[in-house]
């Protein structure tokens, strides 16, 4: 059920969700912790949570999409000239990097829905509560979401330093491939 795959990188569709996934994780991170320190009165208090909700929702629907896509193209054919250990534990990392942005989006939703309000998307829909007066799970939800952010900030950072170094010590296409540069070579 795969297209053929003619140019040795990534699709553009493959690069966008990549690439906006990541950017949106690492904002993500970043305004999460911002947000803890924000007081009742600054102007954020409200609106940074809008936004951090709003982005989240959306990340996680990419998540799903990148997986869907999955089924329907193939990883560029000179990819697997990388060593079989290396490609085992890219799959493993790049697993393991979704399902930490899907368990950061559950946690979330059990933090906002837990009293039984439902999750907002940027005032365009209501993603309604599936439990009330569950407050007591506020607080366990929490630290899997403060720890799930950390777990993938830790995976996206050694997934970079592996495209720093598949580019510029092992000098392949690695990296070229997923900025869509078509190197037109096998490795």
């Amino acid at each position: 059920m795969h297209w053929k795959q003619v140019e040795r990188r990534y699709d553009f569709f493959s690069i966008a969700l990549h690439w906006f996934i990541a950017v949106f994780t690492v904002a993500l991170f970043v305004s999460g912790l911002w947000m803890v320190d924000l007081g009742y009165y600054d102007d954020w208090y409200y609106q940074a949570p809008w936004w951090h909700k709003g982005i989240g929702i959306i990340t996680a629907l990419l998540v799903i999409m990148r997986w869907v896509w999955t089924l329907f193209r193939q990883s560029p054919a000179d990819i697997r000239s990388t060593p079989l250990w290396q490609h085992l534990v890219a799959k493993l990392v790049h697993k393991l990097m979704n399902l930490s942005i899907l368990a950061l989006f559950i946690s979330g939703y059990v933090m906002v829905t837990a009293k039984g309000d439902s999750l907002n998307l940027f005032d365009w829909l209501l993603i309604p509560a599936l439990f009330s007066d569950k407050s007591h799970w506020v607080d366990p939800a929490g630290l899997i979401h403060l720890w799930s952010g950390y777990f993938i900030i830790a995976l996206a950072t050694l997934h970079a330093l592996a495209a720093i170094k598949h580019h510029f010590i092992d000098k392949d296409a690695t990296l070229k491939r997923m900025l869509g540069i078509n190197t037109g070579e096998l490795e």
